[in-house]
Parts: structure tokens; C-alpha cells; sequence
């Protein structure tokens, strides 16, 4: 049997060189979900009367800096078969691609619905979400530079977009159904989503661990400090969408702080996964504070069929489509 090759073309879809990977493909099958199984009503509600304004500020932007992510820059999945032409890669980046598309629809229906779909116009004058669009950009300008260059796009997105960008905000809004018992629907949304991101950077790291072990020579020590410097920077620019967040200070229920501390932490297993020194100190009273949402996303919850239900269960649900809703 010949070496495996990630970047050698097989036109013959069996027998797969890598069936390993189509287990992620299968993960994001079996964890499929329509916002239009999810209750909004209540939230709404919620949004209108049950928070004040200050935790209104902070829920809106949040949802924002997501919705823009989801709808403007997730579109490096559908692009892997040309990088890595093999059928078991086109049918798990086809798989990831349309569960981005998913949480597109799932974000932009939520800002629709909550009467902010114009704030979508007003991002290019939101420095923070602009930094942010701009350093995801640059993880992905120079894809066709050769091998090296594409191998620390995908590195980057995987483990820095997919793994860590997105979960400061996620964590702000689970926060609000864990703390207050609010906005049920939207959390339920999150769970799910994050779930899926979940999915996506380890199935980065899976690639990555094959590509260390098929192309070593691609990781050299400069290849390491241009993804050292790229991480910091976007971790900088991730540090300035909480402060754009939490303008106006604190929540009762979770700070700027806490969820620093967690992006920090998820920062450093980033890097410890690819075999470098965490940057971070890391205070563990604070990241005690996060572990009910790692909880959440990592593992399968039993359900209240009468409130925040698991994504597990929805296909035993009757569907709810936005008439029935609105």
C-alpha cells in the first residue's frame, strides 16, 4: 500500500485513504438542526420586558459580533476538495459548509426577529468587528502560496476561528438562560452552533495531526512563528470585541473578565495542541466559573421538553416553522 498523500488527487471514491475523518461528516449529520425547531416566541419577549437596558446593550452586541461572523467570513469549508482532493475530503467539507449556511440563516432570523436587522449595515463602522473580519482574512490571503501557506490557513481557522473567536460571545448568551433563565430559544441556538464549531476545529486538528505526520517538512520553525504571530494578533482583536461588548461594564451574572479568562484558556489549548508553550496565566477560580458551559456544549444533557431542549431530541418534536411562530 502506497504512503497516504493529502495533496495527491484520487478520482475513485472507495477504497477512502482516510475513513477516519468521514466520522466528523457523520458527527455533524447526526447533530443537524433549523432554527425553525426552536421556540423564539419567548425570547422575544425576554428581549422586549425581562432584561434592562444595560444587559440588552450586551446581549445585542453579542449576537451581532456572531451573526457577523456566520454571515460574512465562514466560507473556508466549501473551498478544502481544491486544496485536498480526495472524496472523503469534499464530502466533509461539503458537510461543514452547509451547516455554516445553517448558522447564518439561524443568526440573521434571530436579528430579524428581534426588529436589529439594520445594525447589519452599520458593521463597517464597528472597528472591533472590522478587526476582527480583517485578522479572519488574513488567516486566509495567501491560501494559494503553496502548501505551507494553505496548511497555516487552515491551522489558523480551525483552531483560532472554529475553536476560539466565536465562544466569548456564545458563553455571553448562554449566560443569561443559565443565570436568569432567559432567552430559552436562543440558547438552545447557541448550544447547537457551538456544538458544530466544536466539530469543526477538531476535525482542523485531526488534518493537522495527519499533515504533521505526511509533510513534516512543511513545519518549520518559521511556519510556527508566522502562526504565533497571527494568533496573537487575533487574539488582540478578540480582546477589543469584549471591551466593545462590555462598554458599558459588567454584567451582575458574568464579566469581561470571566470571559477573558475562558478565551485565554481556549487560547492556550490551541497552541498546546500544536505543541507550543501556553502564552496565558490562567486564573482557575474564574475559569470555575465557565465550566458549566464546556459542560454544555461538550456532552449530551437530558431534557425539559417544556423548555430549553437538547438538539438531541428535536427530531422527536414536531417542527415549528416561522408562521407557526410569528
Amino acid at each position: 500500500m502506497s504512503a497516504r498523500n493529502l495533496f495527491q488527487k484520487r478520482l475513485n471514491i472507495k477504497p477512502y485513504e482516510y475513513p477516519e475523518l468521514l466520522d466528523f461528516k457523520d458527527a455533524i449529520r447526526h447533530s443537524y438542526w433549523l432554527h425553525t425547531e426552536f421556540n423564539f416566541t419567548g425570547d422575544i419577549q425576554d428581549y422586549r420586558t425581562n432584561i434592562n437596558d444595560h444587559e440588552r446593550h450586551v446581549l445585542t452586541r453579542a449576537m451581532l459580533a456572531i451573526s457577523q461572523v456566520e454571515v460574512n467570513v465562514k466560507r473556508f469549508w466549501g473551498e478544502l476538495y481544491r486544496y485536498f482532493p480526495k472524496p472523503e475530503m469534499d464530502d466533509v467539507g461539503g458537510t461543514f459548509a452547509e451547516s455554516e449556511v445553517r448558522h447564518k440563516d439561524a443568526y440573521s432570523f434571530l436579528l430579524e426577529k428581534l426588529g436589529l436587522n439594520e445594525m447589519f449595515s452599520q458593521i463597517s463602522e464597528i472597528e472591533p468587528l472590522m478587526n476582527r473580519i480583517r485578522y479572519m482574512e488574513d488567516f486566509m490571503r495567501e491560501k494559494d502560496a503553496g502548501k505551507g501557506q494553505f496548511v497555516l490557513s487552515l491551522v489558523l481557522f480551525s483552531l483560532f476561528v472554529e475553536h476560539i473567536s466565536l465562544f466569548g460571545q456564545f458563553l455571553v448568551m448562554m449566560s443569561f438562560n443559565k443565570h436568569k433563565n432567559l432567552f430559552k430559544g436562543i440558547s438552545n441556538a447557541v448550544e447547537a452552533t457551538s456544538k458544530e464549531e466544536e466539530i469543526h476545529g477538531k476535525f482542523g486538528i485531526a488534518l493537522y495531526e495527519i499533515l504533521r505526520d505526511e509533510h513534516s517538512e512543511l513545519f518549520t520553525p518559521e511556519f510556527y512563528q508566522e502562526l504565533k504571530t497571527l494568533a496573537d494578533q487575533a487574539f488582540e482583536a478578540e480582546k477589543g470585541i469584549l471591551d466593545w461588548i462590555f462598554e458599558e461594564g459588567d454584567l451582575s451574572f458574568i464579566t469581561r473578565q470571566t470571559v477573558e479568562n475562558y478565551i485565554k484558556s481556549r487560547y492556550n489549548n490551541s497552541l498546546m495542541i500544536l505543541g507550543l508553550e501556553p502564552p496565558h496565566d490562567i486564573d482557575p477560580e474564574l475559569l470555575k466559573e465557565t465550566e458549566w458551559f464546556d459542560i454544555e456544549i461538550l456532552s449530551s444533557k437530558e431534557t425539559d421538553f417544556f423548555n430549553k431542549r437538547s438538539t438531541d431530541y428535536s427530531k422527536k418534536m414536531k417542527q415549528i416553522t416561522a408562521d407557526d411562530l410569528f
